[in-house]
């Protein structure tokens, strides 16, 4: 009887161990653009991640020390990780309400953008890019989302390429008329080779204005290498060079004085056709409004026709001299 009870002893012993060295709760997921890591620390705590690896870039939250034991493995639907959001079901998992990492490996922003905690600016979260990516540290888990900032409203003009730019309107709104700014507009494009967002051109263009009499005026914005603001207002432009190679781009508009800095962000697309793309003389046209559309095809077969003409007029002019 002895015998019988301390192999029964044995055996539960046997059992604990085989089931203290079981690897520790993680995630079970049926989405398979979900996955799951983690470092056991063996105390019941966990370096957990659990990373969303679809579309154009992974993206993941990342707890440095959780403890899943008491609710086991997270599953679909507790932890849910979209284009420029995060969030967990705090119902179902009490247990991730924990300061966690948050990594967006490809940036969707040019700029640092907003954290919002549940649809309010997050004071007491920090963000940061370095390169393409993008790293929110954040003190415990709600609804995070991220926004660009938007500090002021730029207007587009309705046909705004005009000798190669394209023009915006800043208003920095009633309450900063009666201060002055200075404003840059950049144009960010993504790099296919890294994702990360690469500075392609900063506007104005900072150069002197020549004249034929008198002196340079250094009024303009490209003498004074910004754009003054009048009333709270300021007529900008970006250029339509320096863009080619690039597919996805971001408008950044920055304007500051001695007390206040303010910054504008969104995507922005090209709109002309993709046969358009290929001709030497084009005008890139950028716009947000989706209106232009039937403009920048007029545009693209003005310039179809016209080289269908000058070849035409090339080949008579070359006729005439041979007879």
């Amino acid at each position: 009887m002895k015998k019988i009870m301390l192999a029964g002893i044995l055996l539960l012993c046997l059992a604990m161990t085989i089931s203290g060295a079981m690897a520790a709760p993680g995630g079970n997921f049926s989405d398979s653009c979900y996955s799951e890591s983690h470092i056991d620390y063996g105390d019941l705590s966990l370096n957990l991640r659990i990373t969303h690896s679809c579309n154009a870039s992974a993206r993941y939250v990342e707890w440095s020390s959780v403890n899943l034991t008491a609710l086991g493995d997270i599953v679909d639907g507790e932890v849910i990780i979209g284009g420029e959001w995060m969030l967990v079901d705090s119902i179902m998992r009490p247990d991730l309400d924990a300061p966690a990492t948050l990594v967006w490996t490809s940036s969707p922003f040019a700029v640092v953008p907003n954290i919002l905690d549940d649809g309010t600016t997050c004071s007491a979260c920090n963000v940061s890019i370095v390169g393409a990516r993008l790293e929110v540290q954040v003190p415990g888990f709600s609804n995070y989302s991220l926004t660009a900032k938007q500090e002021f409203t730029v207007y587009l003009d309705e046909q705004p390429e005009l000798k190669g730019k394209v023009y915006q309107m800043i208003d920095l709104g009633n309450s900063r008329r009666g201060e002055e700014y200075a404003c840059i507009v950049q144009i960010f494009g993504r790099s296919d080779a890294t994702g990360a967002w690469v500075l392609v051109q900063t506007n104005p263009e900072r150069k002197v204005q020549a004249r034929i009499l008198g002196n340079p005026d250094v009024n303009q914005p490209e003498s004074l290498g910004y754009f003054p603001t009048v009333k709270g207002m300021a007529n900008v432009y970006f250029r339509n060079d320096n863009i080619v190679g690039y597919s996805d781009f971001q408008y950044v508009a920055q304007c500051s004085n001695n007390a206040t800095a303010l910054i504008y962000e969104e995507p922005i697309s090209t709109r002309y056709s993709p046969a358009g793309r290929t001709l030497v003389a084009r005008g890139v046209w950028l716009t947000d409004g989706v209106n232009n559309e039937s403009s920048n095809a007029f545009y693209v077969m003005v310039w179809i026709i016209g080289g269908i003409f000058v070849i035409w007029f090339g080949g008579m002019v070359v006729k005439s001299f041979r007879s």
